[in-house]
C-alpha cells in the first residue's frame, strides 16, 4: 500500500496555501469582501470628525447634509462602477446630471408638464445617450474616454443654449419633491416621521438602487455576463456572451442613474442649474469607486464599496470644514486617498498570485 505523504504545514490538499500569518489573514479577508478596508477608514473618519467637533458630526441635521452628498455622489459613482467592471468608464455623466433635470423643469415652466413626467423624461434622455456612448464605443470602436469627453461638451454646450444658460426655478409639486429630495425636516420633527424620513430621501433612493445593482451583479446572469466581459472578453465571446451588448446595456443603466441623480438634485434645491454637474462630479464619482474596490483595469468592482466611498468623500469635504480646516484640504485627502487605494489594490493582488491565497 502506498504510503501517503503528510502535507506540508501550511499547504492544503490541493497545493492551496492556508493561512498562517495575520497578513495572509488580512489579504484574504481584503480580497474577499473589498469593502472591509473602506468600510474601516469610513469608521476612522467619522470617529475622528465626532471627536473634532464635539459631537456634532453625528447630529441628525449635519448627517442629513452628509447622506444627502453621499446619495447624489454614490448614486453616480455606482453608474460608473457598472462600467468599470467591462473596462469601459463614461465621463459625460456630469452633463448628464445637469441636462436631465433642466429639461424637466423647462417642460414643467414651458409647457405645465407635471414633474413626474418630466422626470420620467429626464431619465429616458439620460438612458438614451447612455445607449449612444455604448454604440459609438463598441460599434466604432472609439475608446470609450474619448467618447464620453466628445459627449460632455456636446450635452454642456446643448444645456447652457437652452434657456440663454439661466438657471430655471422650478415648481414645487407635492409630494414628488418630498419623496425625490425636498427636505421637510426641523428640529422638533422626531427622526421616524414623515418630514425627519424626506431629510434622507436622497441616499434612500441611493441605497435602494444600490442594492438592486448589487443583486443584479452578484445573483443574475446579468451580472455574471457583466463580469465576464471585463475580466476576459475574448474568452467570455467564445462562451456566447454578447459583450458588446453588455457594455452597451450598462451605458445605459449608467445614463439613467446620472439622470436620475439630477433630478433628485433639483426637488432638494427647486431649481435646475445648467452648470450644477461639473465634470468635477464625475471624477469625484470615480474615486469614491476606485476607493470603494473597484478596478479600473475591469473585471471586478462592488457598488457597495462605491458607496461607502462616496460616503467617505462626502464625510471629507464636508467634516473638515466643520473642524475648521479650509475646504480645500478636502482635496488633498482625497488624492491621497485614491493613490493609497490603487497601490493596495495592486498590492493585493500580486500577493494573492505570489502566494496562491
Amino acid at each position: 500500500m502506498p504510503s501517503i505523504e503528510p502535507l506540508k504545514a501550511g499547504k492544503s490538499a490541493v497545493g492551496v496555501k492556508i493561512p498562517q500569518t495575520m497578513t495572509e489573514r488580512l489579504l484574504i479577508l481584503l480580497s474577499r469582501y473589498r469593502e472591509a478596508s473602506i468600510a474601516v477608514v469610513a469608521i476612522v473618519l467619522v470617529i475622528y470628525f465626532q471627536v473634532g467637533s464635539d459631537g456634532g458630526f453625528l447630529s441628525p441635521q449635519f448627517m442629513s447634509v452628509v447622506l444627502r452628498d453621499t446619495g447624489r455622489l454614490g448614486l453616480i459613482a455606482a453608474a460608473e462602477v457598472m462600467l468599470m467592471i467591462t473596462g469601459e468608464i463614461d465621463l459625460s455623466l456630469s452633463a448628464i446630471f445637469s441636462i436631465a433635470p433642466y429639461v424637466m423643469a423647462l417642460l414643467s415652466v414651458t409647457w405645465g408638464v407635471p414633474l413626474a413626467v418630466g422626470a420620467v423624461i429626464g431619465v429616458l434622455i439620460g438612458v438614451l445617450v447612455g445607449a449612444i456612448n455604448g454604440i459609438i464605443t463598441v460599434r466604432f470602436r472609439v475608446p470609450s474616454l474619448i467618447t464620453t469627453v466628445g459627449m460632455l461638451f456636446f450635452l454642456q454646450g446643448i444645456v447652457v443654449s437652452i434657456y440663454n444658460s439661466q438657471p430655471i426655478v422650478a415648481p414645487v409639486e407635492q409630494p414628488f419633491n418630498a419623496i425625490f429630495g425636498q427636505s421637510l425636516y426641523q428640529p422638533s420633527d422626531g427622526l421616524l416621521s414623515w418630514h425627519g424620513v424626506t431629510a434622507f430621501t436622497p441616499f434612500l433612493w441611493t441605497v435602494l438602487i444600490v442594492l438592486a445593482l448589487a443583486l443584479a451583479l452578484n445573483r443574475t446572469t446579468f451580472g455574471l455576463h457583466t463580469i465576464a466581459t471585463g475580466s476576459n472578453i475574448i474568452g467570455a465571446r467564445e462562451i456566447g456572451v454578447r459583450t458588446d451588448r453588455m457594455k452597451i446595456y450598462n451605458f445605459m443603466i449608467a445614463g439613467g442613474c446620472a439622470a436620475f441623480a439630477g433630478i433628485i438634485n433639483t426637488a432638494q434645491f427647486t431649481s435646475a442649474d445648467p452648470q450644477a454637474g461639473s465634470p468635477f462630479l464625475t471624477l469625484q464619482a470615480i474615486a469614491a469607486a476606485v476607493i470603494g474596490g473597484t478596478s479600473l483595469l475591469g473585471g471586478s468592482g462592488t457598488v457597495i464599496g462605491a458607496l461607502i466611498g462616496a460616503f467617505v468623500v462626502a464625510s471629507l469635504n464636508n467634516g473638515l470644514v466643520m473642524i475648521g480646516a479650509q475646504a480645500t484640504v478636502s482635496d488633498i485627502y482625497l488624492g491621497a486617498a485614491i493613490i493609497a487605494a490603487m497601490i493596495l489594490s495592486i498590492q493585493v493582488d500580486r500577493l494573492r498570485t505570489r502566494r496562491r491565497l
